[in-house]
């Protein structure tokens, strides 16, 4: 069993600590925009806030632990755990950003759950993380372009 922590002083600076700024960016524009019916800035204050405290305490898009035992995949976040049965996902995408950020896709995504923000270098073991979180898309996929050889490669051999 692999366990990949978030490093905790990062963590709060960057997911906890935005999550409860959106809370009072929601209270302050609730407050402004209780007297008005118009949309103006306040509404879209509050309707961007909702859906970062949703991504943020609700569907744990961004995990502060990852449990690999090889037949289970968990995110942990705020008390909450994500379970996936690695042998019923049939559904595994991973886009990469630079610097090792990935943004995962696994089982049915939705707006509460299968859709997580990992930024692999900020976890304990954060290259082996990306590299199994590439290796299982490759396993799950393995028609995808992305890992395709190329057509010069194929002409080479």
């Amino acid at each position: 069993m692999k366990e990949y922590k978030y490093n905790p002083k990062r963590y709060f600076l960057s997911v906890t600590a935005p999550g409860f700024f959106m809370i009072g960016i929601l209270i302050f524009s609730l407050s402004k925009n209780i007297k008005s019916t118009n949309f103006n800035i306040y509404t879209l204050a509050i309707i961007v806030s909702i859906y970062g405290i949703i991504n943020t305490f609700v569907s744990i898009s961004h995990p502060e632990k990852i449990v690999d035992d090889g037949e289970k995949l968990e995110f942990h976040s705020f008390g909450r755990v994500h379970s996936y049965y690695l042998n019923k996902v049939k559904y595994f995408r991973v886009k990469e950003y630079y610097n090792g950020k990935i943004y995962l896709r696994i089982g049915n995504p939705t707006l509460l759950k299968g859709r997580y923000w990992i930024n692999a270098p900020m976890y304990t073991d954060g290259e082996e993380l990306y590299l199994s979180f590439r290796e299982r898309e490759k396993k799950i996929h393995p028609d995808s372009l992305k890992y395709r050889e190329s057509i010069s490669s194929k002409k080479k051999k």
